[in-house]
């Protein structure tokens, strides 16, 4: 959705964005794997699939639906160039259909990246004016089924092993950080297709559309590397590769402004276009900072050490948030830090009317984890204070201390405690974790300066 007005971000949550696995641990008791090469044959793209069975159907994992249209994404990008199969919408998925028997172990597609964007999934391909795009190797897992009623009577898609690949004939990739000529253990990730400029030392490879705005441009391009090595500074090391920040410019047709945003693996994209962003405006800027500063700090928080389950995503969306925060007053001293706690003081008093933090996923409120995370997070960095410290020092030491990777919310809490947080305040967190309290008050006794 677009806004004249405003410049609105839409992420897409690491929840909604991958498929869930199936439970049954069925993925883990087969041997072999499907093999998927995706090449460049001149002009045209391909991809050769090779299944390691045979099934009459095989499914594709990600099936979202385009936004804007509300159809399959395929149709209108892939072409099926082996006899005997087609592509076919079967239930919730797309699918390659045998028209007798089991659909040939190698089929051969020729397709047209596609960037327009899905629901609740990775864009099929980012394409920037200058023609270089970026392919996500997600959409290419499939798995077998018996047959198109069993397809059908899916809710959710199955696992199954696949390999895949990526080469653009010599042309020069992106992956994982370093210069390729052909991506192998592509996964749930993309690979950006054409040259980058950067040098060994670079934190973040940023790659920024040549139509965008300059002033954009220039934003960006001081911004990403400088807020990766900040956090670097502040927390250590995070555990990912050289991560990848892609700014695609979709031109000025819509009147208004519009960022549209997503996370993989690695990689953060922007999708940025409308007229009003032709000239600089300080709401457009520090939108697009505190964006990237969030995405950037879930490479510690997020990556490096994560949550140990859904319930308690308050450790790191909050924690990200409140980072990203940080960040935007580092950058810009007129970032007003004071409104941005507000919005999250009242958006948590909202949340908690409704119930209890932890429950809030049931809920699908998933805005209570970041608005009363960012709460929690300014208690810790107000605790460090006397001593020197910060709340990014706080995440330096989970990264440290949890050698699992895993941050439960009582491991979280007693190092907020070690860290110099009162018992009082972390009473009032537990309740606020356990809807047990009056919001309003509770929140202003625990971010009380």
């Amino acid at each position: 959705m677009k806004f004249l007005p405003v410049l609105c971000f839409v992420l897409l949550a690491a929840c909604a964005a991958h498929p869930p696995k199936p439970g049954g641990g069925e993925a883990t008791a087969i041997a072999a794997a499907n093999d998927v090469l995706i090449f460049r044959d001149s002009d045209e793209w391909k991809a050769r699939f090779r299944f390691a069975a045979d099934a009459p159907v095989w499914a594709f994992a990600r099936s979202a639906m385009l936004r804007a249209e509300q159809r399959p994404w395929r149709r209108e990008s892939w072409e099926v160039m082996t006899p005997g199969v087609s592509l076919e919408r079967v239930g919730d998925f797309d699918a390659f259909v045998a028209a007798d028997g089991d659909v040939p172990r190698e089929v051969m597609i020729r397709f047209r990246p596609l960037a327009k964007d899905l629901v609740a999934d990775y864009d099929p391909a980012i394409r920037l004016s200058d023609g270089t795009l970026a392919l996500y190797g997600g959409h290419f897992k499939s798995f077998p089924k018996e047959s198109r009623e069993a397809v059908a009577a899916l809710r959710e898609p199955q696992d199954y092993p696949t390999r895949i690949a990526l080469t653009a004939g010599g042309t020069p990739l992106l992956f994982d950080g370093q210069r390729v000529t052909r991506a192998d253990d592509v996964g749930d990730n993309y690979v950006y297709v054409g040259e980058v400029a950067m040098s060994p030392d670079d934190p973040v490879a940023t790659i920024l559309d040549p139509g965008l705005p300059a002033w954009i441009s220039t934003r960006l391009r001081n911004f990403t590397p400088a807020v990766f090595r900040d956090f670097e500074t502040q927390m250590g090391p995070h555990k990912s590769g050289r991560p990848m920040v892609i700014a695609s410019w979709a031109g000025t047709d819509f009147a208004g402004a519009s960022t549209g945003g997503s996370v993989s693996p690695g990689m953060i994209t922007m999708r940025i276009e409308g007229k009003q962003l032709l000239k600089e405006t300080p709401g457009a800027l520090n939108q697009m900072r505190w964006f990237i500063a969030h995405e950037a700090a879930h490479f510690w928080l997020g990556e490096t050490v994560d949550y140990a389950t859904p319930d308690e995503a308050w450790i790191t969306e909050g924690g990200a948030d409140y980072l990203a925060m940080q960040a935007a007053v580092r950058a810009d001293a007129s970032y007003d830090a004071k409104a941005f706690m507000a919005d999250a003081r009242s958006d948590c008093i909202a949340a908690l009317a409704k119930g209890s933090l932890a429950d809030a996923r049931r809920r699908n409120d998933q805005r209570a984890y970041y608005a009363c995370g960012a709460l929690f997070a300014k208690a810790v960095d107000d605790a460090g204070r006397p001593h020197g410290k910060g709340f990014a020092d706080f995440v330096r030491g989970l990264i440290r201390d949890d050698a699992d990777g895993r941050v439960t919310g009582a491991e979280w809490l007693s190092a907020a405690r070690a860290f110099g947080v009162s018992d009082a305040r972390i009473g009032r967190i537990e309740a606020m974790i356990a809807g047990k309290v009056d919001a309003a008050p509770a929140i202003d006794a625990l971010v009380a300066d």
